[in-house]
């Protein structure tokens, strides 16, 4: 099982610009193992090699970014000695890019900075386990709600996140002068 609040806790301090930097790593049946990590288009990629000295029936897989455990598993199969390419991907379902991107990025260390614009007059960000929440201060009702999150990668390029949407109609001679609308990713 994933452990998606330890995900979202390396997002939420992306979104800080508060950019972490760690090594991605496995065990396999105790055995630790370096893993390259590469992100394209909301996937991430992590690859590693490692030798099976003896026949095994099952594998126990736990995948490691820095010393945080993000995932473990067991695979049940007939293993003969050798050396294997041991490949876990990670597809993110986020049509934004901004959790996806703020992940991808941190964990393949292409992130350099990061920028948070959104059309509220503030905004405040909040972590809850696998939640994810902007809140934006508006002084009066918006038309549309938008955050946009510039990642500036360390080679020169960018990525975009962005979130875009039209706010809900108001009943009529309704008037609103203050208003805080919550964005919650999950």
């Amino acid at each position: 099982m994933v452990a998606l609040n330890k995900l979202f806790y390396i997002a939420y301090n992306v979104l800080l610009n508060n950019i972490l930097s760690f090594n991605t790593t496995a065990t396999i049946n105790g055995t630790p193992i370096n893993m390259s990590a590469s992100y394209q288009n909301g996937v991430l990629t992590l690859k590693g090699s490692v030798t099976i000295q003896s026949s095994v029936n099952s594998l126990t897989i736990e995948i490691y970014f820095g010393e945080t455990l993000i995932d473990s598993f067991t695979v049940q199969a007939q293993i003969s000695p050798g050396t294997y390419t041991l490949v876990y991907t990670l597809t993110f379902n986020d049509f934004t890019g901004i959790i996806s991107n703020a992940i991808g990025l941190t964990v393949t260390k292409q992130l350099s900075s990061v920028s948070v614009s959104t059309n509220a007059s503030s905004y405040n960000i909040s972590l809850t386990q696998c939640m994810l929440t902007f809140y934006l201060e508006y002084s009066s009702y918006p038309s549309k709600i938008s955050i946009t999150v510039d990642f500036n990668l360390s080679n020169g390029g960018s990525a975009q996140g962005a979130y875009h949407t039209e706010s809900p109609l108001l009943p009529q001679n309704t008037n609103i002068f203050h208003i805080v609308i919550p964005v919650t990713f999950y």
